[in-house]
Formats: C-alpha cells, structure tokens, sequence
C-alpha cells in the first residue's frame, strides 16, 4: 500500500510539473505570433501579425511575456530577455498579399508574407433558413433565374480557397432605397471585412494605388458614371477579364499584381458604356413596386434587415453558400445575357436614341421632359422600352407624385434632382453647381401641365 501510494504521489507532481512551459515553449509562443522585421543600427525588429504592427523591439516582446498568465514571476527581466535572445524567429516580408481560407501569414516562394485575408466573424449555420434572402433576390432582380446565377458566383467565390475569379461583372441599377447598400453590407458580414472593398465611384480604380482596389474578393462601386468607350471602361474590361495585371503603386516600381477581385456596380440608372458584343456584364434592375394594399416599403426593409441581424440571416446564407453546387460554375463563360441587357447593348447603336439626344440638346433650357414630349420619335417603339431609350439618352425618372392635381412623373436631366416634399414648393437643383430653380419656372414642366409652348411648338412636335 505504501509503495502504491508512493507512486501515484510521484505521477501527481510529474504532471503538474509538466504543465508548467519550459522558457522553449514560450519562445515557441512568441515565434507564432512575432516576425523578424528587419535589423538596423544593431536594433531587431518585429512585426506583430495579431495586430498588424511593425517595428516592435525586443522589450515589446518582453511585455508580451510578462502578460503571459504561465510565464511566471521571478527574475522577469532577465528571464525574458533570455527567451527572446533563444528564440529563432522567422523573417518575414512586410508586403502583404491576399489569400482567402489561408493563416495569417503565409509562405510564398519560400519567404513569408502577411495576409490580408481575415476569417469572417460570421460561421455557416446548418439549421438557418436562407429563403428570406433568395426570396429577397428573385424580388429585386425579377426573376429566379437570374438569383440561380447570382448565388452560383457567391458561392463560387465562398467556397474557392484561391484567387482564380469568375470574368464576371455585376452591374445593378434602379431606384434608390432598394436595399443595394443592404446587399453591400451582407456580403461585407458573409464574406468578411477584409473580403469586400466599397469605393464611392469609378475614379477611386484610376488612382496610382488603384490596384490595391482589386486586392480582395469583391470590389462594389456606387454613382457610376463611366462613359462609352472611354480609358475607364477599357480598364475595367481588362480588370474584369484578367486575374493579374502589371501596374505600379505609390513610391513603388511596376510589378505584377494579382487582382482576384469581381466587380459590383451600383447605380440609379441603366448603363450607357455597355458595347453591343459585351460578354463581361450581368446587367440587372435592382428594384421592385409595392402596392398601396400590401405592406408598404419601410415595412419590408425593416423586417428583412431584422432577419438578416437577430435571427441569423448572414449565418443562414453562410450556409447555404457553403453547400451550394458550384460545379456548372465556368471561369471564362460569358456573362448571362438578361431583358436588361439585351435592351441597353441593342440602344448603343439606336437611332432613336440619337434622336432624342438630339432633342434634348436643342431644348437646353428645359430641364425636366415628359415621354410624350417625344413622340415623334417613337416610330412605334413599344411603351416598355421607351424608358430605356430615355435613360440612355441621359434621363432619370423621378417618382410619380402629385402635381396640379394630378400625379404625374417626370423625365429630368442627369446631374438634376427634383426636390419634391408635400407642402413645400418643388425645385430642380443641380448636383455639381447646387442651382436651384423652381420647378413650375421650368420649360418643360410648363408644357406638359400647362401645354404652354416650347420654342413656338405644340405637343406632340415638341
């Protein structure tokens, strides 16, 4: 009894000793999270890759010790300095890259570098229900078809663990508060913060440093205004297609770069830089109608973005983007022709649309137009594509409101807002210049309310 009693004693303390770390295995700790930076004027440097800083000394990696719970309390200084001087730490490269589903420092080319990749804080959950967001989709794109092909290439992109991309484009537009900020926002929460890049406009991609725009998973770009055939659409068209590019950065040589990144834009309004032979672009409406006897707008949005933040939505379309079939995803294929693109590539060479350019030009006094105004253009163009050959030609419809007793919506110059709230006298101002005018001095208001004359015409000459 005794001898058995002996032993079981010794094991305890062996066990307990064992727990303790040897000055080795805090070193080791410290070799997972620090980096030798550089070593100048007989000073080493670190890079920390839990929080991204760089030039540390070695007394930063004494206070990491110190905070260490297992690293003890007797002869501190001493016994740090020690770990750090015996610990051999890996020299790393401070030029990150981006490596989705990788660690936080990876090995390329046999040296290491940081990457920028961070994992998403939201985890898939095999119990969540994604059919509010498909719902939410198929509503605002119309159509289940084209939510199948948008969810094939989020998915896609979810499921890759390289940065091989789809030579795909997304380009959504209609009016605002439509949720494409939502849609924003949850790819920011499925993907990660470190996956998604959102820039205010196109000139944001033409800057020296642009490439880094086209260092992550997504790029979103909102108030598009690319012109047809100009340097910005070439660009975007060699950035969509290709998945590395030669280009310089700030205080930089020219190297070569990859850009894993898949392009979303958003707008008010249909695309008019789209060539006629385009294969890059998934052009869609982004937007719906609700009906005086249904739920109203605010309703809607509410109750889906609650969805989405208290009842594990992102988890829910985490999920379904982990088990979704990507197998009939093409790299290369051509982006699904939609009715939307279909009708803005077949306007790019209209001569209706010449025509009302046309009009427009020679009425520059006349801010805000009305459909009719232009019928003897039409030449018997179908009323559901009418619209689309005004959006080309540079208007936006405003939302249809109540005028002179009447409701009404009106055609109004790119570059102008209609100000139109319930008892407050209407205005036109411009975004650039802030000119503000009333809307009843307008022209072309006046000839569609009062059927004044323009320029000594009659509805429908104009």
């Amino acid at each position: 009894m005794t001898t058995q009693k002996v032993t079981i004693e010794t094991r305890t303390v062996t066990s307990e000793a064992e727990q303790k770390p040897t000055d080795r295995q805090l070193g080791e700790r410290l070799a997972e999270r620090y980096y030798l930076a550089k070593q100048t004027g007989g000073q080493t440097l670190y890079w920390d890759s839990k929080t991204g800083n760089s030039n540390l000394t070695s007394m930063h990696l004494h206070s990491s010790l110190y905070a260490d719970k297992d690293f003890g309390e007797y002869d501190l200084n001493k016994r740090a300095q020690d770990i750090v001087r015996m610990t051999l730490f890996k020299p790393i490269i401070l030029q990150s890259v981006y490596k989705p589903k990788a660690a936080r420092v990876v090995k390329l080319h046999d040296h290491w570098h940081p990457n920028d990749w961070r994992e998403p804080e939201v985890k898939p959950d095999p119990l969540g229900d994604p059919q509010p967001f498909i719902q939410h989709l198929t509503r605002m794109l119309g159509c289940e078809k084209k939510t199948d092909y948008l969810i094939d290439m989020l998915a896609y992109r979810y499921q890759s663990k390289d940065n091989t991309k789809p030579h795909v484009a997304f380009y959504f537009y209609g009016g605002q508060g439509f949720g494409k900020g939502i849609f924003s926002t949850t790819l920011e929460k499925v993907f990660g913060e470190s996956a998604v890049r959102k820039v205010i406009d196109q000139n944001s991609l033409k800057s020296i440093s642009s490439i880094d725009v086209w260092k992550r998973t997504w790029t979103i770009v909102d108030e598009v205004d690319v012109k047809a055939g100009s340097t910005d659409y070439n660009r975007l068209k060699t950035m969509i297609g290709g998945n590395t590019f030669d280009a310089e950065r700030k205080g930089e040589h020219f190297k070569q770069h990859e850009i894993p990144a898949q392009l979303i834009m958003n707008s008010n309004h249909a695309p008019h830089f789209i060539e006629a032979d385009d294969r890059r672009f998934f052009i869609s409406k982004w937007e719906t109608t609700f009906k005086p006897d249904q739920e109203s707008k605010a309703d809607y949005f509410t109750r889906y973005v609650h969805w989405l933040e208290k009842e594990q939505g992102y988890q829910a379309i985490a999920q379904l983007l982990t088990t979704r079939d990507i197998s009939k995803v093409q790299i290369s294929a051509h982006a699904m022709m939609t009715e939307e693109k279909e009708l803005v590539t077949t306007m790019m060479a209209d001569p209706i649309v010449g025509e009302i350019k046309l009009l427009i030009e020679e009425h520059s006094d006349v801010i805000c137009f009305t459909a009719d105004m232009f019928e003897t253009v039409w030449d018997g163009t179908p009323k559901n594509q009418q619209k689309y050959k005004l959006e080309e030609a540079g208007l936006t419809l405003t939302e249809k409101k109540q005028y002179e007793a009447k409701r009404r919506a009106f055609w109004i110059r790119n570059g102008w807002k209609l100000n139109a709230r319930n008892g407050v006298a209407p205005t036109l101002t411009n975004k650039e210049t802030h000119e503000t005018r009333n809307l009843k001095d307008d022209l072309g208001y006046r000839h569609s309310v009062y059927r004044e004359l323009i320029k000594g015409r009659k509805q429908p000459d104009f």
